[in-house]
């Protein structure tokens, strides 16, 4: 594993906070690139209509929000640490995410937009799914260099051996890269999702779709994490709280598509013909 990618006048720059960055960048030219799409396809007067200016400060905002509620779900599940090493809860870029907790960070801002600027909130999260996907693409990829989140010991071929949290200095035996395997579902969840986009479809699907979708792979992912950097409600329980808040996630998100095509007509239609819109 690399933590540490390298040094620049004595400064190190972690993988984990680089990896951020770089998702951080690529989601917001995709930001960009869809409000570009959408400016040409989309009737004016559309909520989904947004200029590329505005499509950016909503995403950069969303993802600061996010952050910060990963940040702190993350430090709450594991208070007892921080408490006696206070300091430590101010170093994200050393890692130390809780996905859930930014989701909530993340749709809370939304929701305030949403209010704010009278853009159903449903039209909101279909932006945003997406761009979900890309960040945390790179998101994972900065957790296996950074050696954290890795599962249980495999003789996989892939198998890979991280920095044991357990231990000091001492290696894991050869674990499962749970840290791929989420940077891989997620590039599948963003190839459907874009294609989704794309086809007739009621406002806020791409939003529950994505959280069925993450819901169902987090909850198979922390089967191979729980004993090794996921612990167990109880030793009697065979599950973890990851498990039950993905089991909820899955839930809601197929109840959210359920209540959408039952009391929701088709939103969005595809215009096969930009050029003929009138703006």
């Amino acid at each position: 594993m690399r933590p540490v990618l390298f040094q620049i006048g004595g400064f190190p720059i972690r993988s984990f906070g680089t990896m951020a960055v770089i998702g951080f960048l690529v989601s917001l030219w995709w930001a960009r690139r869809m409000a570009d799409k959408r400016m040409q396809t989309e009737l004016e007067g559309s909520p989904r209509r947004m200029d590329p200016d505005t499509m950016g400060d909503l995403w950069v905002f969303t993802l600061l929000f996010g952050i910060l509620g990963s940040r702190l779900l993350f430090v709450l599940l594991e208070l007892p640490a921080y408490i006696r090493q206070p300091a430590e809860v101010f170093k994200i870029w050393s890692g130390g995410m809780s996905l859930h907790g930014g989701l909530l960070g993340g749709v809370g801002y939304l929701l305030f937009v949403s209010r704010k600027h009278k853009i159903p909130l449903t039209v909101l999260g279909d932006i945003i799914a997406p761009l979900f996907a890309v960040v945390y693409t790179f998101g994972r990829i900065g957790c296996f260099l950074n050696g954290c989140c890795y599962g249980i010991a495999c003789d996989l071929p892939w198998a890979a051996q991280f920095h044991d949290e357990k231990a000091f200095n001492a290696i894991t035996p050869p674990s499962h890269p749970t840290q791929i395997y989420g940077s891989l579902a997620s590039i599948v969840m963003f190839v459907i999702l874009t294609r989704w986009e794309r086809y007739p479809r009621r406002d806020g699907e791409l939003f529950w779709g994505l959280c069925a979708m993450y819901g169902f792979y987090r909850g198979l992912v922390e089967f191979l994490r729980a004993g090794a950097t996921s612990s167990y409600l109880s030793p009697n329980l065979h599950i973890t709280l990851t498990h039950v808040i993905s089991f909820f996630m899955i839930l809601m998100g197929l109840f959210g598509l359920y209540w959408l095509r039952k009391n929701r007509p088709i939103s969005y239609h595809p215009l096969p013909n930009p050029s003929a819109i009138k703006t």
